[in-house]
C-alpha cells in the first residue's frame, strides 16, 4: 500500500481506509469485440490509473483476444507468458497486480476437452505433469519479475459454472435446464453426473497447489525470496445450489483444498434489491465455510442495458461494500463491451469510453487530491 489515506463515504458516514483504490480495485480483460491483444487491454487499464489486471492465460487465447481462430499449438503456462503479446501485458510496469485467469496444457490443451474435471485423468502419470507445468510456471515468474514488485494471482473461472453446464444458477432454479444438463451430461464432461466432476475439480486443486508450492520452493532454492505467486480458487454460488440441496464449491469444495484467496464471481449477491447489503452478508457467510477473510470479490459488474442510469450508481455501492468488509481486491467486468447487449464494458465495441469508464478514471485517476468514492 502506498500510505495514503482514501475517503470512502456512504450516506452521511464517512470512512477512511489506507492505500489508493488502484491497488486493489482492477479490471477484467477477457474477450470484448474491441479487444485486438492482451497487452493493449492491459496498457488502457494501466491509463485509467489502476494498478490490478486480471487476465486469461489458456490455450484459446487466440480466440480471447480476436487474434485469431486457432487453438495455440504446444501450449503450456510458461509457454504462453514468453509470448511476446502476453509478456509485454505481464510486463507492463504500472500494473503490480495480475490475477490469472489460468489453465494448463495438460488438462486442456486441445481447446475443447475440459479433463481437469474428469477424475479418472488423474493417473499419477498425469498428476505428475499438471503439478510440474505449474510448478514450472511459478518459477518462470519469480526468476522472471525478481527485481519487481508484481504479484500473481493464479485462479480459474467461475467453477461452479464449469461443473454445471456453464450456468449453475439456472441449474439450481430452471428444471427445464437442470433436466437438460443431466441428459448430456456425460457427452459435455466424459463423466456420469456432477458428483465426478466436482470430485475431478478436487484433484485439479490440488495438484495446483502442490505445482505452485514446489515452484515456490525452487526459487527459494535459487536464492529468490518472498512470495510473488499465489494461489486462488473461484466459485460463483454461495445460496442457490447449497440451498436447493445440490453440491457446490463453496460447501463441498474449497474445505478441502489448500489456497491462499478464495476469489467470488459475485452475482448472485449483487444482483440483489440491495447489493451492498447482499454482498456484506454473503461475504460474512463465505467467510464463515472456509474459515479465512482472504476473499477475492474475482468477478463484479453491471450491464449498461440492464440497469441503465443505475449501473454506476450499483457499481459504487459494491465496491464500497466490499472494501468496507475488507475483501483483498476487488475485479470490474469487463475492459470492452461483447456486443450491444453484453455491454458490462469501460469501454463499447468501438473503443469508446462509456459512462462506467468514466467513471473508473475519475476514481483511479484524479487530478489532484484524493479520490472519494460516494453514494
Amino acid at each position: 500500500m502506498k500510505g495514503v489515506a482514501l475517503i470512502w463515504v456512504m450516506s452521511s458516514t464517512a470512512m477512511a481506509f489506507t492505500g489508493l483504490p488502484a491497488d486493489t480495485v482492477g479490471v477484467y480483460h477477457w474477450g470484448g469485440r474491441y479487444s485486438t491483444s492482451m497487452s493493449e487491454g492491459v496498457e488502457r487499464i494501466a491509463q485509467l490509473g489502476d494498478h490490478v489486471a486480471r487476465v486469461v492465460l489458456a490455450p484459446t487465447y487466440y480466440r480471447d483476444y480476436n487474434i485469431g481462430t486457432d487453438c495455440y499449438p504446444g501450449y503450456s503456462l510458461s509457454g504462453i507468458a514468453r509470448e511476446a503479446d502476453v509478456k509485454r501485458a505481464l510486463d507492463n510496469e504500472s500494473i503490480t497486480v495480475l490475477m490469472l485467469t489460468a489453465y494448463d496444457g495438460v488438462t486442456f490443451g486441445d481447446c475443447q476437452h475440459a479433463r481437469f474435471v474428469n477424475p479418472s485423468f488423474y493417473t499419477p502419470d498425469n498428476t505428475a505433469a499438471i503439478v510440474q507445468e505449474y510448478s514450472d510456471f511459478t518459477l518462470y515468474l519469480y526468476q522472471t519479475y525478481r527485481h519487481t514488485e508484481k504479484r500473481f494471482i493464479v485462479s480459474d473461472w467461475e467453477s461452479d459454472n464449469a461443473v454445471y453446464c456453464d450456468a449453475a444458477y439456472a441449474y439450481a432454479t430452471v428444471p427445464k435446464f437442470r433436466s437438460q444438463c443431466d441428459a448430456n451430461y456425460f457427452a459435455l464432461y466424459g463423466n456420469s453426473s456432477v458428483a465426478e466432476s466436482i470430485q475431478g475439480l478436487k484433484l485439479w486443486y490440488q495438484a495446483r497447489q502442490r505445482g505452485i508450492a514446489d515452484g515456490r520452493d525452487r526459487a527459494a532454492a535459487e536464492g529468490i525470496g518472498g512470495v510473488r505467486v499465489y494461489f486462488a480458487a473461484e466459485f460463483s454460488s454461495v445460496h442457490a445450489l447449497h440451498d436447493a440441496g445440490f453440491q457446490s464449491v463453496l460447501y463441498d469444495v474449497l474445505p478441502v483444498v489448500i489456497v491462499d484467496y478464495v476469489s467470488y464471481s459475485a452475482y448472485e449477491s449483487i444482483n440483489a434489491a440491495n447489493p451492498a447489503i447482499t454482498l456484506r452478508a454473503d461475504l460474512n457467510t463465505i467467510q464463515g465455510v472456509v474459515g479465512s477473510s482472504a476473499i477475492i470479490v474475482g468477478e463484479t459488474g453491471f450491464s449498461r442495458s440492464a440497469w441503465g442510469a443505475q449501473a454506476v450508481p450499483r457499481i459504487e455501492a459494491v465496491i464500497f461494500a466490499a472494501k468496507a468488509w475488507g475483501v483483498s481486491y476487488i475485479i470490474q467486468w469487463n475492459l470492452y463491451d461483447g456486443d450491444t447487449q453484453d455491454d458490462f464494458g469501460l469501454f463499447d465495441v468501438n473503443g469508446n469510453q462509456t459512462a462506467i469508464g468514466a467513471y473508473f478514471q475519475s476514481k483511479l485517476n484524479p487530478v489532484r487530491g484524493h479520490p472519494v468514492f460516494s453514494q
